[in-house]
């Protein structure tokens, strides 16, 4: 049998599968998938025919005398090592049929090596085994290095083939080495590959804390950072190329930046150094610097210098750190210092807080960062939000959390409403503390602890845009401001203001007045960077969390890289706990059941904001999941659990005498009650859109005008009206003023 023989079927089955191939009419998928067709079938009768050949009896070949004349030429030619031909043919169809892609690495290796590896057979098979043409190259090979040479030539081949073609890395033991006290040497700085952010774990059941930081990215391990000795040279000799003298004194490197310490020698001046900030970011190559003169405590000047490969801030590594939470009321982690490491700092200790930065600064995921970190050690018993969003990115996503008082405000006209509610209840928590002779809610707390009652939550606002409330009602929203501000702090209400805008129409002289605690990222200019730290340096920060930090009652920044959270984390921690919460809202199986449905499709959005977009359709889903009798009763008492001090402004708020002009929402409030058998002012809330000042006026009038009960507590109040037709009557008297 001669190799003619063999060339005319195989060359017959490649042209098919070429002219498949190169066809213009058919897409690359349909060529793949034809292709891996016609090879396919080409294997299996390849394979028919070799296990069904019989030398001296052609007609038993399943493959019939093609078969047998194929299968007598391979087995001559190559011995049994013509079955990896048959199954590098089906593998290639394979990969074109299923896979839909033209990876075929492992096909190249194994043609490769074909000859170095039929010459390894013919060394040590006889011909009827290893075939004719291994039998030949095993014959020359071993006459010219003999057997053993040969052996191990071909192997060596073998070997570096797969090399080639296969990433392939031998272990190498980790070179541990003892500490050592000599002074620590400037290093060459390693880079460090960035790290990725795995998506957060759906498993919700177990402890709290485990769930909450298995959503979180781990942090690489702590690795030596290395320094750029001749960075330091280079500070040196570009001063003294404008007659600025001195040495280096210490070198502090973290995840973001490496500062150096210049000791200036005597006669120096310190503006003189201040002043070459531009010159050395330039012979740095970096893309800018910020000099500390002098550093606090130190008789040198810190020169702050980016470093080349900037490492990631990770949120879990602070979370991770209990004693440190547990060192404050409301301890919140901001991120790291310039060594690495973690920074807490208690809210009821700022006890307001400004921050600005531009778009991309930082400034947004700071405020998750903290709202995470208060999510993690208290529960909505313990801790409330207010939150203000005008542009309605960042925060709508906390939606769902029992920590709210009230979903997110996106309309910068209810946002006057709200704090107007939150001065009210300032007052009257001062009223209840005076009544039992206590000065904050510390001694508050500490006393119904005591008594076992239940503590008053602390309360946090946070607005992620103040600009936009500015340019609404800048009178009304500074006055509110202003005054929680002054008098918050002693009844657990603490405010979190940011913008992007940091202009003195937005961050008044009052406003900035009464908040000791900045946090300034990187901002346009040094007139934004005086407006909210009352110094320069915040023009020079970095971006990506890169801030400066100024603690109430001091005046030195300290700078601070802050902690990373993708959106998708926090999504995960919102199901978190949202799900702790839903569980004792409604049956645990079918929370359990349902709830990744419930997440990922919104439903839960009628629950809160019953009359937003798309609420009905939303509502009929869920009621398809849950029990429609359960999903009535908490959208009528409310999602969010209600604080009893709004109780009491609730009845504080009823005013006397007769009604003036009525609202332009009362004809709408009074059939809106009239329908649902009772009123309250969260009912108006929620299907007004209205906020809680204005609901409870409307209320007022309502009873007033003899339509709904007084006010009974923690109840709704009744409704009195009983038929369409009185209800009309009552209401065309209002009309007719």
């Amino acid at each position: 049998m001669s190799l003619g023989d063999i060339i005319p079927i195989i060359g017959f089955g490649v042209g098919i599968t070429v002219i498949i191939y190169f066809s213009k009419k058919l897409s690359e998928e349909q060529k793949l998938r034809i292709s891996g067709i016609f090879l396919i079938i080409l294997s299996l009768l390849l394979l028919l025919s070799l296990i069904s050949y019989r030398p001296k009896s052609p007609a038993d070949n399943l493959v019939g005398a093609i078969g047998h004349i194929e299968a007598k030429g391979f087995l001559s030619l190559f011995g049994f090592y013509a079955y990896l031909f048959v199954f590098l043919i089906g593998y290639t169809g394979y990969r074109f049929l299923f896979r839909s892609d033209s990876n075929l690495k492992l096909v190249y290796f194994l043609l490769s090596i074909t000859l170095p590896l039929l010459g390894i057979l013919g060394l040590f098979l006889p011909t009827p085994l290893s075939g004719h043409l291994a039998s030949l190259l095993g014959s020359v090979f071993s006459g010219y290095l003999g057997r053993i040479g040969s052996t191990i030539l071909l192997s060596g081949l073998i070997l570096i083939l797969f090399l080639f073609f296969f990433e392939f890395r031998i272990p190498q033991k980790e070179i541990v080495t003892a500490p050592t006290k000599k002074k620590p040497r400037l290093r060459k700085e390693k880079p460090k590959p960035p790290a990725k952010t795995p998506p957060p774990k759906r498993e919700l059941k177990g402890d709290f804390k485990e769930n909450f930081l298995s959503i979180l990215a781990d942090p690489p391990e702590d690795e030596e950072v290395e320094i750029d000795e001749s960075a330091a040279q280079t500070i040196i000799d570009r001063l003294k190329e404008f007659d600025v003298t001195g040495r280096i004194t210490g070198v502090v490197s973290g995840p973001v930046i490496t500062r150096y310490e210049f000791e200036p020698d005597p006669g120096i001046k310190l503006s003189r150094i201040t002043s070459l900030a531009g010159d050395l970011a330039l012979a740095l190559k970096a893309v800018r610097i910020r000099i500390v003169a002098p550093i606090p405590g130190k008789s040198a000047v810190g020169i702050e210098v980016p470093n080349r490969n900037r490492r990631t801030v990770y949120l879990k590594k602070a979370l991770q750190d209990e004693e440190a939470l547990k060192r404050g009321i409301l301890n919140v982690p901001l991120g790291e210092d310039i060594t690495g490491k973690p920074v807490f700092f208690d809210i009821t200790e700022m006890p307001h807080v400004l921050i600005a930065g531009t778009t991309g600064s930082g400034k947004s995921v700071c405020i998750n960062n903290i709202i995470a970190g208060i999510l993690y050690t208290h529960s909505h018993r313990e801790v409330r939000f207010l939150m203000i969003d005008p542009k309605r990115l960042e925060l709508p996503v906390y939606n769902p959390i029992p920590h709210l008082l009230r979903k997110v405000v996106v309309d910068p006209k209810d946002a006057v409403d709200e704090l107007s509610r939150i001065v009210d209840l300032m007052d009257v928590r001062y009223r209840a503390f005076a009544r039992i002779g206590v000065r904050d809610i510390e001694d508050y707390n500490r006393m119904a602890k005591k008594s076992g009652s239940q503590p008053k939550p602390y309360i946090l606002i946070i607005v992620d845009e103040l600009a936009d409330l500015m340019m609404t009602a800048p009178s009304e929203i500074e006055e509110r401001i202003t005054r929680l501000a002054q008098m918050s702090r002693a009844v657990g209400i603490h405010l979190l203001l940011a913008t992007q805008r940091p202009s003195v129409d937005v961050i008044t002289g009052i406003i900035k007045a009464n908040f000791p605690c900045r946090i300034a990222f990187q901002v346009a200019s040094k007139t934004d960077s005086r407006t909210i730290l009352d110094m320069n340096g915040a023009e020079t920060l970095l971006g990506k969390g890169d801030m400066l930090f100024l603690p109430p009652g001091t005046g030195l920044p300290i700078r601070l890289h802050g902690g990373y959270i993708s959106s998708q984390e926090i999504r995960g921690i919102r199901d978190l706990v949202a799900y702790h919460y839903l569980k004792n809202l409604f049956p645990v199986k079918e929370i359990d059941r349902y709830f990744h449905q419930i997440s990922d499709e919104g439903l839960w959005d009628p629950l809160f904001d019953p009359s937003g977009v798309g609420a009905d359709e939303k509502r009929k889903a869920l009621a398809n999941l849950l029990s429609e009798d359960d999903i009535n009763e908490i959208i009528n008492q409310g999602y969010y659990p209600l604080l009893e001090e709004y109780e009491e402004i609730e009845e504080l708020s009823e005013e006397e005498g007769e009604i003036g002009e009525v609202d332009p929402l009362f004809f709408e409030a009074a059939r809106l009650v009239f329908r649902h058998k009772l009123a309250s002012v969260s009912l108006l809330q929620r299907r007004l859109n209205v906020g809680y000042a204005r609901a409870g006026r409307i209320i007022d009038q309502l009873e007033k005008a003899g339509i709904v009960g007084p006010f009974v507590g923690s109840k709704s109040r009744d409704v009195l009206i009983e038929d369409d037709t009185r209800l009309e009557e009552v209401l065309d008297r209002f009309r007719k003023r």
